[in-house]
């Protein structure tokens, strides 16, 4: 290779003279911008959705404890006697002990003064509720703040002349108070059933 071909190259990459030089482009500094905003939820915004999620939780509770609070009950029966005076009472009849069906017995009381307490009872047939007649019937009382203490029985009770399946007796308790009245049929069918009465007046005038 000649000397000319090794000097033409350093020629060729230097300009002409009295061109003057381009300079190339040039690269602008990078100036600093504004930072680039992070991904998904800024503080602030978390804090609401906090807030919210809370806020209907506690909402949520307030409202099940008032639905729990405020719901309706159903009032229990009364324990208590009754007032003075006739007391209709119903007993359902059922199976009793063995399996042997059970007289229906609906008691009445009445005080009818000198602590003396009329009792009647219709006793009738199970189901049908046809009168039973020439029934075995006895009745008891007992003083309900003094168990046992003035319990008095077996009173007999008569069937009531015209009417069928009914019957009767008069009792005479110790003292004014609240008194449970026990009526039982022996026979033909067992059965027993429970009446309050309150006697309030020695002598009813």
């Amino acid at each position: 290779m000649s000397l000319l071909s090794k000097l033409r190259p350093a020629q060729t990459d230097r300009q002409p003279a009295g061109v003057p030089q381009v300079p190339g482009p040039r690269r602008a500094p990078g100036r600093p911008g504004k930072a680039r905003k992070p991904e998904g939820l800024t503080p602030f915004r978390q804090g609401l959705v906090i807030g919210g999620c809370v806020g209907m939780t506690l909402a949520l509770s307030i409202g099940v404890i008032g639905f729990l609070i405020t719901r309706p009950t159903i009032p229990a029966p009364a324990a208590g006697g009754h007032a003075a005076g006739a007391h209709p009472s119903h007993q359902t009849p059922g199976p009793a002990s063995g399996g042997h069906p059970q007289a229906a017995i609906d008691i009445t009381a009445e005080h009818v003064g000198n602590l003396q307490v009329r009792i009647m009872a219709r006793v009738s047939a199970p189901g049908s509720y046809d009168p039973i007649t020439r029934a075995e019937v006895v009745a008891y009382t007992d003083m309900v703040s003094m168990p046992m203490s003035h319990r008095q029985g077996p009173i007999v009770m008569t069937e009531v002349p015209g009417q069928r399946g009914t019957y009767q007796a008069v009792a005479q308790v110790a003292m004014v108070g609240e008194y449970n009245i026990t009526v039982e049929t022996r026979r033909p069918m067992a059965s027993k059933a429970d009446k309050r009465l309150e006697v309030k007046e020695v002598s009813k005038g």
